[in-house]
């Protein structure tokens, strides 16, 4: 993990900003049955509000979709079951890239599946440093999923960003393996 410049950390820290505000406000007004659309371009204008830039198109993925599903202009899809946010602000091609889960359904299944995440993802956090090995970043959330008796998705992965670049050379998976790369 490099130190950019002063341009590109203020850059990145005000996409941050402003991709938090959007979290904020997309789960202030996203309700089950809401076209997806219209939640995608509500989320879309926010971040412009913002002073950002969309850095991808909104993905709204439902249920047994993990992610990457991106609405049709035309679209009568709604909100409902399992529903997973991704989100991307740029300012100046420097990209926070974030997503998020909400459970539409008031399911048990689905409040299980978002603590998982967000507890894999706080424990991948406590350990992330220039120092650590790829391997050991996807060992620890796969420890995390499996003590809620679940198996991590392994065909998603976090990913390094550069400028104008969403999937920049490092992948880190979430599962052990076999990667000795460290982060820095």
């Amino acid at each position: 993990i490099g130190v950019g410049s002063n341009e590109e950390i203020e850059n990145h820290t005000k996409a941050g900003k402003i991709a938090v505000e959007t979290i904020v406000y997309a789960k202030s007004f996203i309700k089950p049955g809401m076209l997806l659309i219209e939640i995608a371009e509500k989320i879309e204008e926010k971040i412009i509000q913002l002073g950002g830039k969309p850095a991808f198109p909104v993905n709204l993925s439902i249920n047994e979709v993990a992610a990457h599903s991106t609405p049709l202009p035309d679209s009568k899809d709604t909100a409902h079951g399992l529903l997973k946010v991704d989100l991307g602000v740029h300012i100046e091609g420097y990209v926070a890239d974030t997503a998020f889960s909400l459970d539409m359904d008031n399911s048990e299944e689905n409040k299980k599946l978002i603590k998982a995440a967000e507890n894999a993802l706080r424990e991948a956090c406590k350990i992330v440093n220039s120092k650590v090995k790829i391997r050991d970043i996807g060992a620890v959330i796969e420890k995390e999923i499996k003590s809620h008796n679940l198996q991590p998705i392994q065909n998603l992965s976090g990913h390094s960003i550069e400028q104008y670049e969403l999937h920049a050379g490092i992948s880190v998976p979430n599962y052990a393996n076999a990667q000795e790369r460290m982060l820095g």
